[in-house]
């Protein structure tokens, strides 16, 4: 009998199965930026440079991660390189903020496309046996992406991969769209926009709109998932990563200026994303980019188990948690931690329902807290190289790792200290809780397991 082979063939097949999440992110960033800068009244002065922050921001963050996807091929990603440069404390740490945010992302993405669904179909706001229409429908479908994802990621990016592609021509075509009927007009960079009193809300507006960030750490947990030789499972999951960010990045620039022209962020009934898409493309596929983005946000789900299962199984193979974790099922994936997740995911809908406001302020503080430590360990590793082999190139590459470092620090702090009584709080009882689990099963896992943390490369 024939063994099917069920792992991921290039980097366009890694980004629609895994690229649900990032690629759903300029559908919402837009709305909390917009509101912050537009009520202050000083739009005019930092929108265009919050924005080029975060673009660049984006790039050398890209950057960064071609590095750990290099360094680290057993899916462990981020995890795996603050483990390697900064010790197992910060293994811990990272792996806990990442299960919470791969939870999160669960979480948020499915709220999001209940509200999506409930809005064109308004009986899911109905009751049975004293459970919301959306609540249950939730429910059963967490259970049917946990099914999906544990048959391969072969069979997710087959099932999910339509709708990221269905989304991620929705930008092409926005894009399109704005320089057809505006012309290429992009963000001002107005120095005005970091004097004492306009810095405050320039560095409030790039913390919200790095939220566009979110998901990037799924391409570093991908590539295990990946056909081929180490080297070029990296290759095919930096691809993956450009494809996703860069169509990230071009949004930004030339839809984001769109959005704050022709939408109103008062309007709370509908996003600004919806509202500059009715008025920039005719009605019918208008309409179809309503259903491309509630798909997607079932792929984002999808790619949230993925990341998760890869992260467990890079996990397991680091004596973090127990070897029946990370078994493989005859699909040759782990299982039991998407099935930990769905549950998980069902329990806190049954619990506070499916408004994804309840968890967005504590989704995006995670995404800042993994990235600074990836930067982090980046730049200490990249310090090393440059000690044994001094070189330009190498020197610019420790420069570009401790900007992005700075940066997505400078967002972490921002984002704690805005969101802190906005569920941020609930990080000081979770991750505490996390760390004690993984250092009791590193201590009581004591014949060690031969360890695939990747090759590091100079």
């Amino acid at each position: 009998m024939v063994k099917t082979n069920r792992k991921l063939s290039n980097a366009l097949e890694g980004a629609l199965a895994g690229g649900g999440d990032p690629a759903t992110s300029p559908l919402y960033v837009f709305g909390p930026f917009l509101k912050l800068i537009i009520l202050a009244g000083i739009a005019k002065i930092t929108f265009g440079a919050s924005v080029w922050l975060a673009v660049f921001t984006i790039l050398i963050v890209s950057g960064i991660y071609r590095l750990v996807i290099r360094w680290i091929t057993d899916g462990s990603g981020g995890s795996g390189l603050a483990e390697e440069e900064l010790g197992q404390w910060a293994l811990k740490i990272d792996a806990s903020i990442t299960f919470v945010e791969y939870t999160l992302t669960f979480l948020v993405s499915m709220s999001a496309m209940t509200t999506f669904l409930t809005d064109r179909f308004p009986v899911m706001n109905d009751h049975l046996f004293g459970i919301q229409l959306r609540t249950i429908f939730a429910i059963g479908a967490s259970l049917l992406i946990g099914g999906v994802v544990n048959r391969g990621p072969k069979m997710a990016s087959r099932v999910f991969g339509p709708a990221t592609a269905g989304v991620l021509l929705l930008l092409w075509i926005m894009i399109l769209a704005v320089i057809g009927k505006h012309g290429l007009q992009l963000p001002d960079f107005n120095l005005e926009a970091f004097t004492p009193e306009h810095i405050k809300f320039t560095l409030g507006g790039f913390a919200r709109v790095l939220a566009v960030m979110t998901g990037i750490e799924v391409f570093a947990n991908l590539v295990a998932a990946y056909q081929g030789t180490p080297a070029q499972r990296s290759r095919k999951a930096f691809g993956s990563l450009v494809i996703i960010m860069g169509t990230t990045v071009v949004t930004m620039l030339i839809v984001g200026p769109a959005i704050y022209r022709l939408s109103d962020p008062a309007v709370g009934e509908v996003s600004v994303f919806t509202q500059t898409m009715d008025q920039l493309l005719p009605q019918p596929l208008s309409y179809l980019g309503s259903l491309a983005s509630i798909a997607v946000l079932l792929s984002a789900c999808a790619a949230s188990a993925q990341g998760l299962q890869n992260l467990a199984m890079g996990l397991t193979r680091r004596n973090y948690l127990p070897p029946v974790i990370g078994q493989r099922n005859k699909f040759d994936v782990a299982d039991k931690p998407v099935w930990i997740e769905v549950a998980l995911c069902s329990l806190v809908f049954l619990l506070f329902g499916t408004d994804e406001s309840l968890y967005l302020a504590i989704y995006a503080a995670g995404v800042f807290i993994i990235l600074s430590m990836t930067a982090w360990a980046t730049t200490k590793r990249l310090l090393r190289f440059l000690r044994e082999s001094p070189s330009i190139t190498k020197l610019l590459g420790v420069v570009g790792a401790t900007i992005a470092a700075l940066m997505t620090s400078i967002a972490t702090y921002i984002i704690f200290v805005e969101r802190f009584f906005d569920g941020v709080w609930i990080y000081f009882l979770l991750i505490p809780s996390l760390f004690l689990i993984f250092t009791y099963f590193n201590k009581k896992l004591a014949e060690k397991r031969p360890s695939d943390k990747g090759v590091i490369v100079s």
